[in-house]
């Protein structure tokens, strides 16, 4: 058995030998374009029809395989092949993404093929972002379910229609229960506040409050998450704290930031009043 690789290469030269050849004009000059078929090829045989094959000539060098597009190279097939790559660097660039593949198995890949496999990759790794936030209320059933006297509480945005099913997330406060209650046993009276940006395709901010334990380690103690980093939002949190520590006017409490004019403001209005 003789088996040949099907694959052709173009060349452009000056009148070197060759097959299937076409004149074409670049630029003002002519050129003539051979193509060249693969010189990939294999020869085997076997003395009878149950033995086993055996090769008798082997030609591995291809010339075609890089210029080579297969149909049935798909974007969930190189979703397949990625999968674990794009899981260990969920923000590895297409072009390496591309690179990659077309190397390791010798086949040239569209760049389109490549973003939709890694995207598909993506949200199977990291799930669908709008599902995530579809499924908010039944986490916060859940928390509150196996943490007693959890602090829930989600702000969403006006809407204009009142009978509309569905509401546009805007804040969410959460305060586990026994942080809560291990703060107030605590009794020290030391807060620290903190905000960081939130990556994905919804953007927002992560407020954070911590304290301290009796080894002088930090004790996470409510978190929630708002549109940015400003005034209302600060307010909205802190005022949430507030209700949950039963703060009031004669509490001795020291703050901690990172001097943000924001969260300065906001702690002296909630001092002042």
């Amino acid at each position: 058995m003789l088996v040949y690789c099907r694959g052709v290469v173009h060349v452009t030269n000056k009148g070197q030998v060759g097959s299937q050849a076409t004149n074409s004009k670049r630029k003002g000059k002519e050129l003539k374009t051979q193509k060249v078929t693969c010189g990939w090829y294999i020869h085997a045989s076997r003395s009878n029809p149950e033995s086993d094959w055996f090769i008798r000539t082997l030609n591995q060098t291809h010339t075609c395989l890089q210029t080579r597009k297969l149909r049935a190279c798909t974007a969930s097939l190189i979703n397949k092949k990625i999968f674990d790559q794009v899981e260990a660097n969920p923000d590895i660039p297409l072009r390496a993404i591309q690179d990659h593949f077309q190397k390791t198995y010798q086949v040239g890949v569209t760049m389109d093929n490549v973003f939709r496999a890694k995207d598909k990759a993506r949200k199977h790794i990291t799930g669908d972002y709008t599902k995530q936030y579809e499924m908010l209320r039944d986490y916060v059933l859940e928390l509150q379910a196996t943490n007693p006297d959890t602090t829930v509480k989600i702000d969403v945005c006006s809407e204009p229609n009142p009978d509309s099913p569905t509401r546009q997330f805007r804040r969410i406060y959460v305060c586990l229960g026994p942080l809560k209650k291990g703060f107030k046993a605590c009794l020290r009276d030391l807060l620290g506040f903190d905000g960081a940006f939130m990556k994905g395709p919804f953007l927002g901010q992560v407020l954070s409050a911590v304290g301290l334990d009796s080894n002088n380690g930090i004790y996470p103690l409510a978190y929630g998450i708002v549109e940015s980093e400003n005034t209302e939002s600060w307010k909205w949190f802190l005022d949430n704290i507030g209700d949950d520590l039963d703060l009031g006017r004669n509490s001795n409490f020291t703050f901690i930031s990172d001097r943000q004019k924001v969260k300065l403001e906001v702690v002296f209005i909630h001092l002042v009043i």
